[in-house]
Parts: C-alpha cells; structure tokens; sequence
C-alpha cells in the first residue's frame, strides 16, 4: 500500500467517528477536538507540506481522496480539513523565513483564514500595521495562525495587496457564526488591531494568483508553482462530492426504512422512490467522476498553461456549476424523503442547508463564475482576480 493509499485508508477509519459527530458538530458550530487530533494524529495535515519540513509532499490526489471520505458524512467536517490541509500548502508558498517558523515544531499548523483583502495595512520598518476586520474564517474555534490579505495604504492610495499570517494569539477571534447551512464550520470574524506584520510573512496577492511565489522557487515540486485560484477551488471539489454520495446513500437507507403515512405500504415498492434511489446513487457517480476530472487537471496541468488567463476562468466556472448541480441533485432526493427527513438529526437535510450555503459562496457562485468565463471568451476584461 502506497503512503496516499495508506492515509486515505486512515481518513476512512475516521468517518466513523465524523459520522457520529455530524449531529453535534452542526448544534455546535464546530468540529470536536477529538475529531481534529484523529485527523492530526493520523498526519493528514501535512499531506502536501514539503518533505525538508516533515511533510509527506504528496498530491492533491492523496488531500481529494481523505477529504472525500469526511464529506460523505458531514459536510462541515470535511469542509474544516480540507482547509487545514489546503492552508499548510499555502505555507509551503511564503517565504523561507516564514516557512522555518511555521514549520518549526511540527509539519503542520491550523490555519484557518482567507485572501480576501479586509485589512489595511499601514508600511513601517520591517513590515506593516494591520487593522481590520474578517469574515468567513473556516475552522476558527482551533487556530495556530490566521491566513488573512490587506491593502497596502499610502495615505488614501492603495499601493498593492499582500496576504499575510499572523499568530492566533494576536487575533481577536469573534464567536459568531451562526449560519442556516455549514454550520458546523465555526467561520466566525476575525478582528485585528494594531498588529505588527514582518515582511517574511507576506506574499504579494498576484504572485499567488500566478503561481510565482518565494515558494515556487525553494520547491522543486511542480504543484508548488500552481496558480492559487486553481488549488484553493480544488479544497471544495472533494466536499462537494462528498456530500452528494451521502446524501444519495442517506435516502436509500431512509427509503428502505419507510412505510406510507397513510397505507403502510413500503415506500421502496413505490416506482418514484427507485428512481430518486437511481438518480441519487448515478448523480453522485457523476459528482465523483467530475471530482476525478479536476484531480487530473490539479495534478497533471504544466503550472505555465494553469497561469493562462481561460483555463482559471474554466476552472472556476467548472467548479461553480459544481455546487449548483450538486445542490439540485440532493434537493430532489429531499422532495421524495417525506417530512421527517427535515429533523435536525436527519443527515439529508444537512446535506441540503449545507450545500445551499455552498453554491453562493463567493468562490462557488456559477452566475459570477460563468459571466467570468464570458468575459473572457470574450475578450473583455474579468470581472473578479483569476
């Protein structure tokens, strides 16, 4: 067995536990530490973290395959890891510096956080000032740094836009997540005030994009010269289809259970009941098939053809219509599940408010994505950083 089978084998040996958890990670807004130390102790996190710092250096494959299994239980879960795992490669993008204090103790860190550029950042000797507020951070109850991007200010004037990782301790972690769908997330905000960012943690915003950071350059490795768009995408794909697999596996179990309100009959003799069962169970073939897909295209694409301008504009219109056609296909099990299916301890209905929360997400939207695409099939402008 290979190490990518072998810690694959081992996140399969947790979804037990995640399945268990799901009902109580969602009442309350995050995943257990018994669930996050399982995922560390069986060193998921370091999946793509060079091998100079401890890491396995393995591929997005091996990071697809384990979030796979969380998803088909719990969305959140798998929502969580997967963002663990995906903030260590981008660890492995900053600068040497950084990368030797991140990776000091151990070959990972928890890092929950985003690119989006929140905070304002005033230059001093050294580095920046940061202040600012974020939101959307994912896996924030349990945190060693904060992956966050601000604009650089000259008085008024912008000068450029850095992300940049700041300690847990000198963040104001805000408890107030409290969403209708990935709620076990604990994406609450993110306060910073006054905090000083030395240079060795900062990577220019562009060279993310295009996939030409100080780490592309210490890695020889070819996915650590990829465009970032592409990648951070990629931490979703395995979530979603995930989800739809146990969605589909979630009715046929409810539907084998059921009998009619009003007859008694068994609701699995009913022919629409076998062909949700089929629709569920060939949909969620299709989401998997279509996550293999983008395994290929992460782990086999030259990182010179990611940086052309359309293939991250496909990339991020794919992925979008992703969470759209994942979202319509666990809906239409959940027309077909009956009134109980919508208790809070049904799985389904997780899957649903999970996934509608997902597909207007401000990377997952089709409209943006596709009037992206347009836009550049067209020759036009994009309308959103690639």
């Amino acid at each position: 067995m290979s190490l990518s089978e072998e810690l694959i084998a081992r996140a399969r040996a947790i979804a037990p536990m995640v399945a268990d958890a799901a009902y109580e990670t969602d009442r309350n807004r995050r995943l257990s530490d018994a669930v996050i130390d399982a995922c560390c102790d069986a060193e998921l996190m370091q999946i793509l973290v060079p091998k100079v710092y401890g890491g396995h250096e393995l591929d997005y494959a091996t990071m697809a395959g384990v979030v796979y299994e969380f998803g088909r239980f719990c969305t959140s879960t798998a929502w969580v890891i997967s963002f663990y795992i995906g903030h260590n490669y981008l660890h492995s993008l900053w600068p040497k510096g950084f990368q030797d204090e991140v990776f000091a103790d151990r070959p990972y860190a928890l890092t929950p956080g985003t690119i989006a550029p929140n905070f304002r950042l005033k230059p001093v000797d050294g580095g920046y000032i940061a202040n600012g507020l974020s939101q959307w951070n994912s896996g924030s109850s349990r945190a060693d740094w904060f992956l966050n991007s601000g604009l650089i200010m000259d008085g008024d004037a912008v000068r450029g836009v850095v992300a940049f990782m700041v300690p847990a301790g000198e963040v104001d972690i805000i408890d107030n997540w409290d969403m209708a769908g990935m709620r076990g997330t604990s994406s609450g905000d993110a306060a910073l005030s006054d905090v000083f960012v030395p240079h060795h943690r900062t990577v220019p915003v562009e060279d993310l994009l295009n996939g030409c950071t100080p780490g592309s350059k210490l890695h020889a490795k070819p996915i650590y010269s990829l465009p970032v768009l592409p990648f951070v995408l990629g931490e979703t794909m395995p979530v979603m289809a995930g989800a739809y697999r146990g969605a589909a596996d979630a009715f046929k179990r409810l539907t084998e259970d059921r009998h009619s309100t009003f007859t008694a009959a068994k609701v699995q003799n009913r022919q629409t009941a076998q062909m949700r069962i089929g629709h569920g169970q060939a949909g969620a073939d299709i989401a998997q098939t279509l996550l293999k897909d983008y395994i290929a295209f992460i782990d086999n694409t030259d990182p010179d053809d990611m940086r052309k301008l359309e293939a991250r504009a496909k990339a991020r219109a794919r992925v979008g219509m992703v969470a759209d056609y994942v979202y319509q296909g666990i809906n239409q099990l959940m027309l077909g599940a009956g009134g109980g299916a919508h208790r809070s301890t049904s799985p389904l209905q997780r899957f649903l408010r999970d996934m509608n929360v997902l597909r207007v997400h401000g990377f997952l939207d089709t409209e943006t994505a596709t009037e992206n695409l347009g836009r550049v099939e067209l020759g036009l402008e994009p309308n959103c950083p690639l």
